[in-house]
């Protein structure tokens, strides 16, 4: 990319790569924080353009580290991990592939099963067992399994 000679997509680079310096984020996020600063949208994009390909911005990036400290001490499934994303302005495709590697090293299965633990002493009612599993983002299917392991007493066909 060429060297960026307008002031104003200089001033727009400035401000985002200071909001970088701070925590790792996405594109969206960035975009939002600059039209609040009331910098118009091809300023922007010209920026944000040159920060990715400085490699100081990269949605994949932050997906992967937003994933991996958003499961540290609350075990999330997959599909409220790609929710969660999505929400944040990360693409879906982004999304996907970034919890897709995530799920390559960690078995979704323990960590249902990590977040049921938690709830069982809490709570004995399947249903609400069920629902709060769900809200985690687990996969009816892995639920299910986690629960006949642990013999919760619900009958998930039933319902």
């Amino acid at each position: 990319m060429e060297e960026i000679t307008e002031p104003a997509v200089k001033l727009a680079i400035e401000a985002a790569a200071r909001s970088l310096a701070r925590c790792e984020q996405c594109r969206a996020s960035l975009e939002r924080k600059l039209l609040q600063k009331e910098f118009d949208e091809e300023t922007i994009k010209e920026a944000l353009d040159f920060l990715e390909s400085k490699k100081y911005l990269d949605d994949a990036r932050y997906a992967s580290s937003w994933i991996r400290s958003h499961t540290a001490f609350k075990p999330r499934g997959s599909i409220r991990l790609v929710r969660d994303l999505c929400a944040r302005g990360v693409s879906r495709k982004i999304a996907d592939e970034a919890v897709r590697e995530y799920f390559e090293n960690v078995d979704e299965y323990e960590l249902c099963e990590s977040a049921l633990k938690k709830l069982l002493p809490k709570n004995k009612n399947a249903k609400k067992l069920l629902k709060s599993l769900a809200d985690s983002g687990f996969s009816y299917k892995i639920i299910q399994k986690v629960f006949k392991n642990y013999k919760v007493g619900f009958d998930c066909d039933s319902d």
